[in-house]
């Protein structure tokens, strides 16, 4: 059985937050708040953004097909903000949080529409550092 690169990719970036600055938290079906390990990983993230200071702190929405781009774009955003609350309410500044919901337009996992695809529905968070 192969592999999806996706699947590798964000296995990567779960192992190994520190070399690849991205964290990710997946959401249930129509669902925005944190599970326990997406708890876990703000307090990740806001922990490696105390430690490395990263001028940006990008948050990203994303979701399946198996709505309407309305809902799935708003849906993003929700979930989007539910992980910068939560990176506040731990002490992140919020000016340092960028913020953005994609819909169903950056699917880790490519799917006919009108389908439930969990690896889809997620957040990802990312760093921007400064360059000299």
């Amino acid at each position: 059985m192969r592999t999806p690169w996706a699947l590798v990719a964000v296995a990567a970036a779960i192992s190994t937050p520190a070399s690849a600055h991205e964290f990710v938290d997946w959401f249930a079906y129509g669902r925005t708040e944190l599970s326990p390990a997406g708890y876990r990983m703000v307090r990740e993230v806001a922990a490696y953004s105390h430690a490395q200071h990263p001028a940006r702190i990008i948050v990203t929405g994303h979701m399946d097909t198996a709505e309407a781009r309305e809902f799935s774009d708003e849906l993003s955003r929700r979930r989007a903000q539910a992980v910068a609350t939560e990176l506040v309410l731990l002490g992140v500044d919020p000016a340092q949080i960028e913020m953005m919901g994609y819909g169903a337009d950056r699917l880790a996992r490519p799917t006919p529409v009108d389908t439930r695809e969990p690896l889809n529905r997620r957040v990802l968070v990312g760093f921007r550092f400064q360059t000299s």
